[in-house]
């Protein structure tokens, strides 16, 4: 019998909260008792929670008296927590992929297009009207009156408010981290350049409030100046995680000539040679039954930083953090100077789905413990684990009420296609851009890169070579070396200015026309 895995905690304490595939359970931190549950609803209610799907986003208010969720049917939901009540839905634009609250309770919604929105706890009445706000700044129509934040141009992955809440912090696919004022996101402070692959995960320590922490599919977690874009440092994480490394990602097949990419002969390239190709080409292809066995698909490793957090212990300051589809969680201490601190691991035996740092100390992991279930093998028995850091290393917590309820009275029933629909993995192949032949010039060293475009020049006012580079590739990389140049003629500035002043809005317009030039040589 399978069960709904817990996708994400919320420790506290008095009350703790815990998503559980579509349903919402409030408990009893001290004894573990489910004081309010979405399971336990009416017949109608329940099948209203069922239908919208698995919770994917969901954020919960500063004072711990409302919770947010977002699911499949693309709704903003707002609960109650004390009776867990639902106060309002409101329909979204797009997906979303984070959400987050402010201190005076607005929510922030990233969603897919790469768009910020703003939302007021309650419906405000003009955003119940028939006639949906159009702002000519979006990248699409908001059906629920959101005020738009700021905009990417591509998918947004992460959204982060500042403690002070001065600025937000955004990071997409295409690699790229932005400060941004706020409320005003159209003022861009800052841009932290230097991923390689998309970001996934950005963290602000408790600890250090000044800097970034950052990972995403580099082997590389980033250490920022925020307030600046400069990198301080790299912490190397790949050997310590590959190891333990279990949902690979099927490795993408490329096209060839067989397939019909090419497209057959010039007179045909426009449609009717190129579909004639593809049809010979199929009925030359021979069948299962003369090929005998068809092969395994081939996968590969795709590292994805699912989440970063921070503690504090007697021994120092650390980061603690969890890759997509490992079996361990990951933590380091963050000490001064460039010396790489050893990374600690905590192995859990089954795929990390979240955790969680509690007040306390300890650290609350969520695990996909029927993950061997799925392909034939025994289940694990624990949904979730805790932990503890003692001098260097995570012991584990036992006889927690907590723990205990979270693993036996909080369990729902489901089937393995309710697993499937919570699509716990899908960032392994969603993130990397596998675009044909053209991912290897993409990603191809920067050695073999065009004099000028890999910052060492000082300059950087190479003009690319389109002839050597895809199109699109060619527009990002002038894109990059225009916030580069900005990044550079900064750097020479901040120094001087203090670091929680916001800089003159004239010197920001000056930066947009700069970023509007490189953008129109794109």
């Amino acid at each position: 019998m399978f069960r709904y895995l817990h996708t994400k905690l919320f420790s506290g304490p008095g009350l703790s909260v815990v998503i559980t595939g579509t349903h919402i359970q409030v408990l009893d931190t001290r004894t573990g008792a489910v004081l309010r549950s979405t399971a336990n609803f009416t017949a109608d209610d329940h099948d209203a929670v069922v239908k919208s799907g698995p919770i994917c986003c969901t954020a919960i208010s500063h004072g711990r008296t409302y919770i947010a969720t977002c699911g499949d049917d693309k709704h903003l939901k707002v609960w109650d927590l004390a009776s867990l009540a639902l106060l309002n839905s409101r329909e979204l634009p797009k997906k979303p992929t984070a959400v987050e609250f402010t201190t005076n309770d607005d929510i922030l919604v990233a969603d897919k297009f790469g768009d910020v929105f703003r939302y007021s706890l309650l419906p405000k009445p003009e955003d119940t009207s028939e006639e949906p706000k159009n702002d000519a700044l979006a990248s699409h129509e908001n059906p629920s009156g959101g005020d738009l934040v700021l905009g990417h141009a591509s998918l947004l992955t992460c959204c982060l408010l500042t403690p002070d809440e001065d600025f937000i912090i955004t990071s997409d696919r295409d690699e790229h981290i932005r400060v941004s004022w706020y409320p005003e996101g159209y003022v861009i402070e800052a841009y932290c350049l230097g991923h390689e692959k998309y970001v996934s995960a950005i963290h602000i320590p408790s600890f250090a409030r000044g800097i970034l922490i950052s990972g995403g599919g580099d082997p590389v977690l980033k250490v920022w100046d925020w307030m600046t874009g400069r990198l301080q440092r790299d912490i190397c994480i790949f050997e310590a995680i590959e190891p333990f490394v279990t949902v690979k990602a099927p490795k993408p097949r490329r096209k060839s000539q067989e397939d019909g990419d090419d497209g057959g002969d010039a007179e045909d390239s426009k449609g009717k040679g190129r579909r004639k190709k593809k049809g010979k080409a199929k009925q030359d292809t021979p069948s299962n039954d003369t090929e005998g066995p068809s092969k395994a698909p081939e996968t590969e490793t795709v590292v994805v930083v699912h989440r970063i957090s921070s503690f504090v212990s007697d021994r120092g300051n650390h980061i603690v953090f969890s890759i997509v589809g490992a079996t361990a969680l990951f933590a380091f201490t963050l000490a001064d100077g460039n010396d790489p601190s050893p990374i600690c691991h905590f192995d859990c035996g089954c795929p990390v789905i979240d955790f969680t740092v509690a007040e306390d100390g300890l650290i609350w992991i969520l695990l996909d413990a029927d993950y061997a279930a799925k392909t034939g093998a025994e289940s694990g028995d624990k949904l979730v684990r805790a932990v503890k850091w003692l001098t260097d290393k995570f012991v584990e917590a036992d006889n927690l009420p907590l723990l205990e309820s979270l693993n036996t009275t909080c369990t729902i029933p489901a089937t393995l296609e309710d697993l499937k629909t919570l699509d716990l993995y899908a960032d392994l192949t969603s993130l990397p851009k596998h675009i044909g032949e053209e991912s290897g010039s993409q990603a191809r060293d920067q050695s073999e890169l065009p004099e000028g475009l890999d910052g060492a020049s000082g300059e950087g006012t190479s003009v690319v070579d389109e002839k050597g580079l895809p199109k699109r590739t060619a527009g990002r990389l002038k894109h990059k070396l225009a916030l580069q140049r900005l990044q550079q003629e900064k750097g020479s500035r901040a120094d001087s200015e203090a670091p929680d002043v916001k800089r003159p809005r004239a010197e920001t317009e000056e930066q947009a026309d700069v970023l509007d030039t490189a953008m129109d040589e794109t």
